[in-house]
């Protein structure tokens, strides 16, 4: 009964969810979608969450395979070119186009075939060959994860739901975005090149007032019309409402950006390629600056006083008075410094409310807006992101910067990352960061910030060091994200599919369909060959599909078609299991064994054969989900978990059901 409990629990999300979406499309209108999402926004969001995934066969939507152009790479990285490396590089990427070499390797054998090395074309003539090649794998490994890194941003910003990234072979992506209909402006959004630029934070008290004015608008009745014409909600957090805590965030948990940006304290220039950092996680990020608890000095509300932050009102008052400032949250640190935060399920009601024209129109041309690539802290339980107010144009952009290396300092012992520019950029540099000593510079991919670091000093030479992250991982993505400028490995679309919505759903259907035909057809089958016995069998297969179900729910496993497949074959391997019990007890009372001995014994004799079916079925299905891709995953995942599942309810839960009827005094059991 836990088990099934269990299942039930976790499959209740799914329900949720189904009948969240029926309610939604019985809405007639935006009005009152609005007023739906208002009421159970939170509630919809947890469902969806929760629930248990349809993959893109079923759902509908794009699946795109992706390669790094290694050879423009490589090209661009070698210190002299010529036709025979040009030819090289062509020869090497037909050569990997249908197999999984390795581009750098291949490189290295037809240089070598032309009698030439490594060393000919790439690293300094003190290098051997070895590190070089060691070296030029690394920066092919840095582009295929900086190509993930600015692929997944500009996804989250389209605001595709559950979206599959990940990398196969040696260069290539695999993308999967459900319910994606407009292909032509996903694929150039990614084809398109990663924008790396370095944005001044605008100063505060300019900050304040474009706030203020924002609220202002919206407190004056204009958010109702925005959210009628756009559907935008405002969904208040229901256990929140009863409190008095206007933040509804945990002001301990804050932290302010520590992060900092000062001349790279090591003179000398890297000139070799990047090398893959290999350091121990540094220490975590210290807390700089702490929430005061007094109103933010400055900040009003829309009736011109100043902004309670005291707890004076409640969470719905401080809603409907300040609804800009309930959705991206003021916080001021003890020096004085004012930080923005937005909870993850109005992020997109933000960017939306940001995008109108009436919002437009209030804000100065010269300021912009972007949020943090992650969240700054979690409070109860939902993640809360920094809200970034930025000059437009940008003081530099990414094609400045020649190198970034992420590492450990050794005098502090701490995660930095070293970023050189050309000498263009190292004239700009000095000059912009000696004007904005103790101020933030963002470094901003594609409209999403990673960093604001502080400005300590003027830095001349082009040589920065950023220092204050929480540990080398945070380190090695700003790596990441300042290479997307400094080194960018073109993308390219090499194989593409579109399944439509109503595919999607007639798949579903159909597999629905073809699941209930095949578990009635196996539960008749039963029924009529082993009569009662049959009965307990299909009780069996019952929960086994409840369990299934519900271990993929619990995993957030993702259902596909080929997954609808593994679970008709699951059903049938489930009753193959009874089958050689039933005739194996059978066979025992035939020879004049008591029922109770009989059905220890079929068990016991069957348990073997049921074992070693299971083992060979769950290797083979192992050996598929590591190495098959997408559809055949999806399929070996659902089958792994059915036989687990199956070993269970065939073995134990039937056995059980015997036990109880044999101990209640039942002596005739019928089997057929």
């Amino acid at each position: 009964m836990l088990f099934l409990a269990l299942s039930f629990y976790f499959l209740y999300p799914t329900y949720k969810d189904h009948q969240f979406n029926e309610e939604i499309l019985k809405l007639s209108n935006q009005q009152d979608s609005a007023a739906f999402f208002d009421k159970n926004g939170n509630d919809v969001i947890k469902a969806r969450e929760n629930r248990i995934k349809l993959g893109l066969d079923l759902q509908g939507g794009m699946y795109v395979i992706m390669e790094v152009d290694i050879a423009k790479l490589l090209t661009d990285l070698a210190k002299k070119q010529d036709e025979i490396l040009t030819q090289v590089l062509i020869d090497a990427g037909e050569q990997t186009k249908n197999s999984d070499d390795d581009f750098v390797d291949v490189v290295t054998a037809k240089l070598t075939e032309r009698g030439l090395s490594l060393k000919a074309y790439y690293g300094e003539i003190r290098d051997d060959d070895s590190k070089i090649k060691k070296d030029l794998k690394t920066e092919v490994e840095n582009a295929i994860d900086r190509a993930i890194q600015v692929v997944r941003n500009r996804i989250d910003q389209y605001g595709v739901s559950e979206p599959v990234i990940q990398k196969k072979g040696a260069s290539r992506l695999v993308v999967e975005l459900p319910g994606v209909s407009n292909v032509q402006d996903v694929r150039k959004l990614l084809q398109g090149t990663a924008l790396l630029e370095f944005k001044l934070v605008i100063d505060p008290q300019i900050a304040v007032k474009v706030m203020e004015k924002i609220n202002t608008y919206l407190a004056g009745g204009n958010l109702d019309s925005l959210m009628k014409s756009d559907s935008l909600k405002i969904v208040a957090k229901n256990d929140s409402l009863k409190k008095k805590d206007t933040t509804n965030v945990t002001k301990t948990n804050i932290k302010k950006d520590s992060t900092s940006i000062t001349n790279k304290k090591d003179s000398t220039v890297n000139k070799d390629i990047s090398k893959k950092d290999t350091s121990k996680k540094g220490p975590t990020k210290k807390d700089s600056g702490k929430v005061t608890d007094t109103n933010i000095s400055g900040l009003t509300d829309s009736n011109g006083n100043p902004l309670d932050t005291n707890k004076q009102l409640s969470e719905e008052e401080f809603k409907i008075k300040n609804p800009w400032f309930y959705l991206v949250r003021p916080q001021q640190f003890q020096d004085g410094t004012v930080a923005w935060f937005v909870r993850e399920t109005d992020k997109q009601s933000v960017i939306r409310i940001l995008e109108r024209k009436e919002i437009k129109d209030l804000i100065p041309t010269d300021v912009s807006f972007a949020l943090s690539n992650k969240s700054s802290f979690v409070d109860a339980g939902e993640k809360i992101y920094q809200f970034y107010i930025l000059k437009r144009d940008p003081e530099l952009t990414g094609g400045v910067v020649v190198n970034a290396r992420s590492n450990i300092d050794p005098t502090s012992n701490s995660a930095v990352v070293y970023m050189e520019m050309n000498s263009d950029g190292a004239a700009d540099w000095a000059r912009i960061t000696g004007a904005n000593i103790n101020k933030q510079i963002a470094i901003v991919l594609d409209n999403v910030v990673y960093s604001a670091p502080v400005v300590r000093n003027k830095i001349t030479g082009g040589n920065s060091q950023i220092e204050g992250m929480a540990n080398i991982q945070e380190a090695k993505l700003l790596e990441i994200v300042l290479k997307a400028g400094a080194l960018p490995a073109p993308l390219k679309i090499i194989e593409e599919r579109t399944v439509g919505p109503s595919l999607g759903e007639d798949s579903i259907q159909k597999g629905l369909y073809s699941s209930l035909i095949a578990l009635l057809l196996v539960a008749l089958f039963m029924m009529m060959y082993y009569h009662f016995a049959g009965m307990v069998a299909d009780l069996a297969l019952v929960f086994n599909m409840v369990f299934v179900l519900g271990v993929m729910a619990s995993f957030h496993a993702t259902l596909t078609l080929p997954g609808i497949a593994a679970l008709i074959l699951t059903i049938g391997m489930a009753v193959d299991s009874n089958v050689l019990i039933y005739e194996r007890i059978r066979e025992e009372l035939t020879g004049g064994k008591p029922l109770r001995t009989a059905i220890e014994l079929g068990y016991k004799k069957a348990f073997s054969a049921i074992m070693d079916t299971h083992v060979t079925s769950i290797i083979t299905a192992v050996i598929l989900y590591q190495f098959g891709t997408g559809p055949i995953q999806g399929f070996a995942l659902t089958l792994i978990i059915g036989l687990i599942v199956n070993l269970f309810t065939a073995i134990v839960l039937t056995r059980i059901l015997f036990d109880i009827m044999t101990e209640k005094g039942k002596t005739q059991i019928n089997f057929g």
